[in-house]
C-alpha cells in the first residue's frame, strides 16, 4: 500500500510530499542530510529520534529533520512563563495545549488565544513543527499567547 511521506525541516515552513511503496527510513535520512546538513528525523509529536527500524504500513506519515535534538521553548502569558524542551517534530498544537495547563489558563480563556511568534505580529498555523520556526543557531523559539483574531459576522 502507497505510503504519504510528508518532511518537514528545521528553518524552514516548507512541506516536502513523497510517493512511496515503502517507507526507508535510513535512505530519507541520507538524503535529507547531504542537502541540508547532519540531522535528526522525529515523527510528528514524538518525543525521540525515529528508530532505524521504524515501519510505517500504509497512510501517511509526517516526519521532521532538524540539526537539533531539542528546542527550548518559551511561551508567555500575563507576566507568566512556561520554559520547556521539546522535539522539534512537536506542533504548536501541543505545545499551546502544554502551555496552557502550566500557566494555568482557565479552559474558556484558552480556546481564546493563539501562539504568536515573540516580538512579531505572526501566528503560525498549529499544525507547524516548532522546529520548523526556532532559530537554527539557538535550538530556541519565543511566542507569546496572544487573543486570536475574531471575525464578527
Amino acid at each position: 500500500m502507497p505510503i504519504d511521506i510528508f518532511i518537514k525541516r528545521g528553518g524552514s515552513l516548507e512541506v516536502q510530499h513523497q510517493k512511496a511503496e515503502s517507507f526507508d527510513l535510513a535512505h530519507i535520512k541520507r538524503k535529507l542530510d547531504e542537502v541540508f546538513g547532519a540531522g535528526h528525523l522525529f515523527l510528528e509529536d514524538g518525543d525521540e529520534p525515529i528508530a532505524a527500524d521504524h515501519k510505517v504500513e500504509g497512510g501517511s506519515i509526517f516526519v521532521h529533520h532538524n540539526r537539533c535534538k531539542q528546542i527550548e521553548v518559551t511561551v508567555r502569558y500575563a507576566g507568566k512563563a512556561f520554559e520547556h524542551g521539546f522535539t522539534p517534530g512537536t506542533t504548536l498544537k501541543k505545545i499551546k495545549r502544554r502551555a496552557e495547563k502550566k500557566l494555568d489558563i482557565d479552559p474558556a480563556d484558552a480556546v481564546e488565544l493563539s501562539l504568536q511568534l515573540a516580538g512579531t505580529t505572526e501566528r503560525p498555523d498549529e499544525a507547524t513543527h516548532v522546529g520548523s520556526l526556532a532559530q537554527p543557531k539557538t535550538c530556541a523559539v519565543a511566542f507569546d499567547l496572544v487573543p486570536s483574531d475574531r471575525i464578527n459576522g
